[in-house]
Parts: structure tokens; sequence; C-alpha cells
């Protein structure tokens, strides 16, 4: 997507300074029913020689007083009514007190929502509610409240945002349903990449921008995944991902998103230990298949990744916590690159990177079951079918390598690939399994294996 497909994001023309805001009512507002003769209303007079006193409440009682909705003498450390009662005084914090002194905040008209140019729809908002219930992202690692709350208020002022997230809500929708969303989720991601690319080329930023350039990457990073020919846009939004938070960092830009550098590793270390094995058949057979391959690579791009994938296999061989944490480096790779030798690596006619992205997607499904730690709260095997996006992805690349003279080394990705989707479809099996779906839900079709197999499991 270009910048061609640019939506306005300017807010003026919803805003009017001399109309008021439901936000603007204040408690010295009246409501005035209309009618032709209005009551007239009888002032009260105070009595001669009286004047009103105002009155300032008191916020320094104790939590006692409070709850028993006296008046607290405030006397430290224990006020005379608890004295008198034998009651335990206890007085709030200063930074409750202070928490609970602010003003309310009022809504800026000049911060109202700024779409003057765009209408969304009922299906839109539908979209919206699977996005907030359903299909938010789990990653960055421990963000979930920030998700749910925070970058939906961000896309009020960013519209490139509100689509990134109605194309992720509408594609996870459309995966989960089987209903056909992927016209209105694709014009979404066009009006998200288009305002998204316009954002990160302005060097003054208001606040809230750095979270929503960091949201719609990570949105279309999550919808790229559910979407058959998303494979080049995933890998794409991933480095965008990263650069977009390596350009926070350098800033040092106010971020509601947690984004230490250390929060992942933190985030998953007591589960680590919990990492389900993947079974030595499938992880031998990768080894060997991997080696194979070897002769094939040109360029260097081709022989990092091959080493990178190499890596994940024989990590995962030695455990699971050290394959998932070589597998989160593979992703540094396509980082590292330069523009140019990324472009050439993405390339559709690159049969190499081809070939080596089917093993790539197979060892991504091999690192469901691992991955599923990072939101263990989210696991639910009934959403099992978004995954078909990433089948699809192999499928395509198998489609495209079958009449070149690398077709016979993709064995090994199409045996993952089919097991994969006969896990997705409830069928029994007859070899081990990839995605492992028995360790999320007993509701599931069972899954045949070697006794052998589960005895290695249990004493390691």
């Amino acid at each position: 997507m270009t910048s061609d497909n640019n939506t306005s994001i300017s807010g003026d023309s919803l805003t009017d300074s001399q109309s008021p805001s439901p936000w603007d009512f204040t408690s010295d507002s009246s409501i005035i029913v209309p009618g032709d003769h209005p009551k007239q209303h009888k002032t009260r007079k105070l009595t001669p020689n009286l004047t009103r006193r105002s009155h300032k409440k008191s916020r320094g009682g104790c939590i006692s007083c409070k709850g028993r909705k006296i008046k607290c003498n405030e006397q430290k450390p224990v006020c005379q009514s608890c004295s008198v009662k034998g009651l335990n005084c206890v007085y709030p914090t200063e930074q409750a007190m202070r928490k609970s002194s602010l003003p309310l905040l009022r809504r800026n008209p000049a911060t109202s929502p700024a779409f003057p140019q765009t209408t969304f729809s009922i299906l839109d908002m539908r979209f919206f509610h699977h996005f907030l219930t359903i299909a938010y992202p789990h990653l960055p690692v421990d963000n979930d409240q920030v998700w749910v709350h925070d970058i939906p208020q961000f896309a009020e002022q960013h519209e490139y945002l509100m689509h990134a997230i109605l194309s992720l809500g509408a594609s996870h929708l459309s995966r989960l349903t089987g209903v056909d969303y992927r016209k209105e989720s694709l014009v979404h991601r066009g009006h998200a990449i288009a305002g998204l690319n316009h954002a990160l080329s302005q060097t003054a930023r208001a606040y809230g921008e750095s979270d929503a350039m960091l949201a719609s990457c990570y949105a279309l990073t999550f919808q790229a995944s559910y979407m058959g020919d998303g494979l080049s846009d995933f890998i794409t939004m991933i480095r965008g991902c990263a650069l977009t938070t390596e350009k926070i960092h350098q800033e040092q830009a106010l971020t509601a998103f947690n984004l230490q550098p250390d929060t992942h590793i933190n985030f998953m270390a007591s589960r680590l230990q919990h990492l389900p094995r993947v079974d030595p058949t499938i992880l031998e057979d990768a080894y060997i298949a991997l080696d194979e391959i070897r002769p094939y690579l040109v360029d260097d791009t081709h022989l990092d990744f091959h080493d990178a994938l190499f890596d994940v296999i024989i990590s995962l061989q030695a455990s699971p916590a050290s394959g998932y944490l070589r597998f989160i480096d593979l992703y540094g790779v396509w980082y590292e690159l330069c523009n140019e030798s990324f472009r050439t690596f993405l390339d559709g006619d690159n049969l190499v990177s081809q070939l080596l992205l089917a093993y790539f997607v197979g060892i991504q499904l091999l690192m469901v079951p691992l991955a599923t730690q990072e939101s263990s709260n989210r696991a639910d095997v009934s959403r099992v079918r978004v995954l078909y996006g990433i089948v699809e992805w192999a499928e395509n690349i198998f489609e495209r390598l079958e009449a070149s003279e690398l077709e016979p080394q993709l064995t090994w990705p199409r045996k993952i690939i089919t097991t994969a989707v006969a896990e997705i479809n409830g069928e029994v099996l007859q070899q081990p399994p990839v995605l492992q779906l028995h360790l999320s839900s007993r509701d599931i079709s069972p899954q045949i294996t070697t006794l052998d197999t589960w005895a290695e499991i249990a004493v390691s």
C-alpha cells in the first residue's frame, strides 16, 4: 500500500467551539423543560441577620469514621470517636488522599474523534467488539489491559489505528466463523498502512502517536497471520514492530505499553519450565531435512536464516525452553537485514528463500503449543481455526515450488502441514502431533501417540 490511500486524520471539522458537548456540562448547568408558561418558583430567603456559611468538606478523616459516615475530628494517631469506641483508627495514606482530591478530567472538545471523512458501519462495530473481546494481540506480553483500555482511546484520535483494529477484528472473525470478511479487512488494512506510513514520516508527534504506531504494527502483524497470502506482510510488519520499538526507545517517548528490554524474558521466566516437549522424531526429521538443503543456499541471507532455523531445531532437542528462546532470536535475522537484502529475500521469485520460509512455517507451527504460555489465560482450542492462515502460507509455497528442482526438499514441511490440518479438523492421528491440542482441552478428539514417546516426556 502507498500513501495514495491516505485518509484524513484531522479532527477540526468535528470541533465546534460554539456547540455544547455532553462532556462540557458542569454542576452549574441547569435543565429547563420547554413550555408556554414556565412555573414561577419562590426564592428561599434566610432568616434575617443570618448568612449562609460555606462548608468545606474534610477529606482527612480516618477510614473508620468515613465508613460509619460520621464527622472525624482528625486527631492523630487516634481520633476522638475511635478512642471512645475502642476502634482501630487508620488514616488513608497521603498518596491516596491526593488521588481522591484530584478533579475529574473534562474532555477537551479539541480532542474529539478525528474521523471527518469516515463513516463506520454496524459491521465495523462488530469487528471492533470482536477485537476487544477476543482478537486483540497478546504481544507485547503482559499488556492485555493496555490493548483493551488504552489503545481504543488512542484510536479515537488516530484513524489509521482504528482501521488496523477493524482489519484485525474482521480477519480473525472471518477465520473463526467461516464468514468471508476479506474485502472489509483489506479495505481497512489499506487505510491503516497508508496512515501508518504518513505517521512514521512525521518528526513532530503528539501524545499517543508512539502508541498508535506500535499498536498498528502489532495489529497488522497479527492480521497478516490470518491471511492466506499474508506471509510477506507478516514478516514486513514484524520488522516494523522492531523498528518502531527501537525508535520509541531512542526518542524516550512516553508510551502506555510496557516495553522494558527484559519484560518478555522476565514474564516468561516462570513459564519456561512448563513448556511442552516437541516430539523427538519430528525434530530429528527436521534436522536431517535442513542439513540436506544446505547445498542450495546461494547468499549470506540464505545462510544466516538457515543457520537460525537449524539453531531452533537443535535447541528444541535440548529443551523446550532453549528452543523457545532461540525461536525468538530467529526474528532478528529479518530485523538486521538492510532494505535491499530484505526485499530480495521476500521476492516471490527467490525460490531458495521460499524453500526456507516453508521450513519456517513448519517450525512456527511446532512452536504453537509453546507460545500459548505467552497468554495461557486466552488459550482456547475452539479457536484453532485461525491457524488456517498459516497453513495456507505453506500451501502457497508448495504450489510455487511445485515444478522446480527444490520441490523434493519439501517433504518435511508437507508432513508438518498435513498433521496440523488433521489436528485442526479434529481427526485421529497416526503420527506424533504438531499442535498438541490435547494439552489445551480434554474435549478435542483423542491423539494417538506411542507409549515410548509419552514415557520420554514424563521423565524429562
